[in-house]
């Protein structure tokens, strides 16, 4: 047994202790250990329970990043190995349309590898921020027309007016988290609405990102902006590192913002509040 602590009993100027008071004692004692064991038990048991999550939690994003850095270098190895071939002549046409493939998934690696950066930036406080007064309708709008012009599936709708508004806010971060929750939709709601609506206090901004697609179970609500979680597969055919919600929430809580998610069994909403004023924790870049 490992010495764990000790119970003192002591009498000034009485008599001493009888046997029965030193039984009693004893049996006090005996008790406060059999509690203290139990306490130390019950947190080997969290603290095990909770290695085994870390484990099972690594082991599922090694796989999955792994799926994900395997799946374009596939393409681009097998493209590219096909366009090196001497004994084939290939016509215009599809050469073009393999090296736009590699373009592609080289796009989508780098994509990958710069979620994984920022990621450990974020999580480290190493993300610089480079604020700078600016309005929320111009980039709400730019992220709309770059998203048209990449053939999402997704039919917009602008609920906001223009306004003299503006907010402290470092725009390519900011522009990061709308696409980032506007390329989820793409994934898990292709087809469906896709409402844009912005509301104005006398201290935030208010953007509400709503689609109108299948929803997210309510018991991965509380859970998405967690770095690495996913949604079980089930639940549609995309697969994802589960680090895109994380590092807008990251982005938007460097901007001393809140966001987070409702679903009702039809469509999945993104509320993001920002202040107004400069975040006082944040410093500008030179």
């Amino acid at each position: 047994h490992v010495l764990i602590g000790a119970i003192v009993f002591i009498r000034f100027g009485g008599p001493s202790f009888t046997k029965d008071q030193a039984d009693l004692a004893k049996l006090v004692a005996e008790h406060v250990t059999q509690l203290l064991e139990r306490k130390q038990l019950v947190e080997q048991i969290v603290r095990l329970e909770a290695e085994q999550r870390f484990d099972r939690l690594q082991e599922d994003f090694v796989a999955t990043v792994s799926h994900d850095l395997r799946s374009p270098l596939g393409f681009i190895k097998g493209y590219a190995t096909s366009l090196l071939r001497d004994d084939i002549e290939w016509d215009p046409n599809p050469r073009r349309e393999f090296l736009t493939y590699i373009d592609e998934e080289a796009d989508r690696l780098s994509s990958l590898i710069d979620a994984l950066l920022d990621s450990s930036r974020l999580q480290s406080g190493n993300l610089k921020m480079a604020l700078q007064p600016i309005r929320l309708e111009a980039l709400l709008v730019d992220i709309v027309q770059r998203s048209k012009s990449r053939n999402f599936n997704l039919n917009f709708k602008l609920e906001f007016k223009a306004s003299a508004h503006k907010i402290w806010g470092d725009p390519v971060r900011l522009m990061q988290v709308f696409e980032n929750i506007i390329t989820n939709a793409a994934k898990y709601a292709s087809g469906s609405d896709v409402i844009i609506g912005l509301k104005w206090t006398d201290d935030s901004a208010h953007i509400i990102l709503k689609d109108t697609g299948p929803g997210i179970p309510k018991e991965h609500l509380e859970n998405i902006f967690k770095r690495f979680y996913r949604v079980s597969q089930d639940s549609g055919p995309e697969r994802g590192t589960g680090l895109g919600l994380y590092i807008c929430q990251e982005i938007i809580h460097s901007h001393g913002g809140e966001i987070y998610a409702e679903s009702e069994g039809k469509g999945t909403t993104i509320h993001i509040m920002l202040p107004r004023a400069q975040p006082a924790q944040l410093d500008l870049e030179e």
